[in-house]
């Protein structure tokens, strides 16, 4: 990093802390892990506001040299040599100082909660094993996966074809966190589907395990695997991936995207309806790619969308009902940009057949918008319609940071450290104590204000608590 880059990162930084973290320790040592950059003369950090006691971040570099991902409770970032960076230079792989609560709620007959029970729950356990060092969650149909800070991955639930990769194909679920075997320590992402899971490690590889067909693992193959397996192409830049329910996404640190997997409705972007068992780049030229989501939940899950430095958000796959956004209900091989002339999308989330995202519409004013299905109340526009281009998410909250689209609800969090759910209630999925059917946001019981993140599967939803 450059003395001049790294003393114009430091001041922005320093106003955050004057503004919003006096006297937070914790908050400060957060900040201070370095937001990655390349060697490049420019950057730009858009301080939008507190997410409970955490202060969120969104990073932008020059087109040419963007960076990738971010964990959407903002408090890491990855460079291109996949390493953590401290604003003074030294390398780190996580901070001590933060610490993660799991929670989860809804269906739970698969031990999918993870709470050593298989009853479902309408409001919020916690994960058992005692870890309070949680830093990214994913749930899908049937099983969760999580990383701590300590670079362990660790699942639960259904463990057939080896999803669970913990080396054991059973029918016998696993009620509360077993280790994904292999021995790594460097694990920075994870993302479940209904069938898989997708991981990143900070060497820049992606891996993948679970039931495989049509290539969704990405190993060439068509075997299941019931522990990790390395995605074939030999490339060590991958900073993000997205498991959706035939296919899986992924991003690179040069800012292009990728797909394997099923490609019947053209969810693979590759312009084609042929299935590919190893990586194919996502078609358009693009190099600015900065995060990808793949829907995963149902066996109608078929469609991506993504976000491009510019802020604008693409689509591609399937589109019966409008879920790509571009006011058609045509299926796309290739990415369509999402209608209604945006450019200050921040974050999105696929859903089973819906989309959810959040826009930065000013200052630190951040609005949710949803489009697609909408039998069940998934947009959360107070309307059971299906939309093919973005409505908003009734409430009149103006500080939404990060929103997860599961099977047919939508799970949420605002800047207060609150949590918020919409659409489908049986099991409890909403998390309101109740298992009513919701096309508005309900607040999660609990009382608690301090989530930071949120995922939402096809029955249930997880969450993580900042304790700090």
């Amino acid at each position: 990093m450059s003395d001049v880059l790294q003393s114009v990162l430091k001041t922005k930084l320093q106003t955050v802390l004057d503004n919003y973290l006096t006297g937070s320790t914790c908050a400060t040592n957060v900040l201070n892990l370095a937001l990655s950059v390349w060697s490049q003369n420019e950057a730009n950090i858009l301080v939008v506001d507190r997410v409970g006691n955490l202060p969120y971040l969104e990073y932008y570099t020059s087109p040419n040299s963007v960076l990738c991902f971010i964990s959407d409770i903002g408090v890491f970032a990855i460079s291109s040599n996949m390493r953590w960076i401290t604003l003074d230079g030294r390398l780190l792989r996580n901070d001590q100082n933060l610490l993660g609560l799991a929670w989860s709620w809804g269906r739970n007959d698969s031990g999918q909660l993870g709470n050593n029970t298989n009853t479902s729950r309408s409001s919020p356990v916690s994960v058992v094993g005692g870890f309070i060092d949680w830093c990214d969650i994913s749930t899908g149909t049937c099983h969760s996966v999580a990383v701590r800070s300590s670079g362990s991955t660790w699942s639960w639930g259904d463990g057939q074809d080896g999803r669970l990769g913990d080396n054991t194909n059973t029918i016998f679920p696993k009620s509360s966190p077993v280790s994904v075997v292999g021995g790594f320590t460097d694990w920075c992402q994870a993302s479940a589907n209904r069938e898989i899971t997708a991981a990143v490690r900070t060497n820049g590889t992606v891996w993948t395990w679970g039931r495989s067909f049509l290539g969704i693992l990405g190993d060439n193959s068509s075997v299941a695997r019931s522990s990790p397996v390395s995605v074939v192409g030999g490339f060590t830049d991958w900073c993000q991936s997205s498991a959706g329910k035939t296919h899986t996404a992924a991003v690179r640190t040069n800012g292009t995207a990728w797909t394997w997997g099923q490609n019947q409705h053209g969810q693979l972007g590759d312009n084609s309806t042929t299935s590919k068992s190893s990586p194919v780049s996502v078609v358009g030229g693009f190099t600015d790619w900065c995060q990808v989501s793949a829907n995963g939940q149902t066996a109608q899950s078929n469609h991506n969308v993504a976000i491009r430095s510019s802020g604008s958000i693409w689509t591609w796959g399937r589109n019966h009902v409008g879920q790509l956004g571009d006011n058609t209900t045509e299926n796309r091989s290739s990415p369509v940009s999402v209608v209604g002339g945006f450019s200050d999308w921040r974050q999105v989330s696929a859903g089973a057949n819906h989309t959810v995202a959040v826009r930065l519409v000013s200052g630190s004013v951040r609005s949710a918008w949803a489009w697609g299905n909408n039998s069940n109340g998934e947009l959360g526009n107070n309307a059971f319609t299906a939309r093919s281009s973005p409505v908003s998410v009734v409430g009149g909250f103006s500080d939404w940071c990060q929103a997860s689209g599961g099977g047919i609800h939508t799970v949420a969090v605002r800047t207060s450290g609150s949590a918020w759910a919409w659409g489908c209630n049986r099991y409890g999925r909403l998390g309101d104590n109740t298992t009513i059917v919701r096309s508005s946001p309900v607040s999660v019981v609990g009382g608690f204000s301090d989530w930071c993140k949120v995922s939402a599967g096809e029955y249930q939803s997880l969450g993580i608590r900042n304790i700090c």
